[in-house]
């Protein structure tokens, strides 16, 4: 089996069986296939599930949390899906690249059935 020559990054969830920890756990997976997808980033996901018997440990734990790379980000709440990007970028020191905006600006005339269209970057 071939060694992975990109970027990886561990991505640990610490979970209870809410809603919450729901999302988080959905979205990790989500970030976790376009960050191969589209900055080359391995990230490998290692879900803790937290037994808790106790209402106030549930409280206590302000459960889900994120650590990446060992760093805990996200306590208490599932981040979105540009959060948790923007996150695993920054443990790994590289800059978000955002999609430059194109706008199609088209210029009917009419007399002559034929149309311009400009890309403007």
């Amino acid at each position: 089996m071939e060694e992975y020559e990109g970027d990886k990054v561990q991505v640990r969830i610490y979970l209870d069986f809410s809603e919450e920890s729901e999302k988080a756990i959905n979205t990790a997976w989500h970030v976790a296939e376009e960050m191969l997808d589209e900055y080359g980033v391995w990230v490998e996901i290692e879900p803790i599930h937290l037994w808790v018997t106790d209402p106030l440990g549930t409280e206590i734990l302000d459960l889900p949390k994120i650590e990446i790379n060992g760093k805990t980000m996200f306590i208490g709440r599932a981040p979105t899906h540009r959060e948790l990007i923007e996150a695993i970028l920054d443990r790994i020191g590289k800059p978000l690249v955002k999609p430059r905006a194109r706008e199609v600006v088209v210029i009917s005339d009419g007399k002559d059935g034929f149309c311009e269209a400009v890309i403007i970057d």
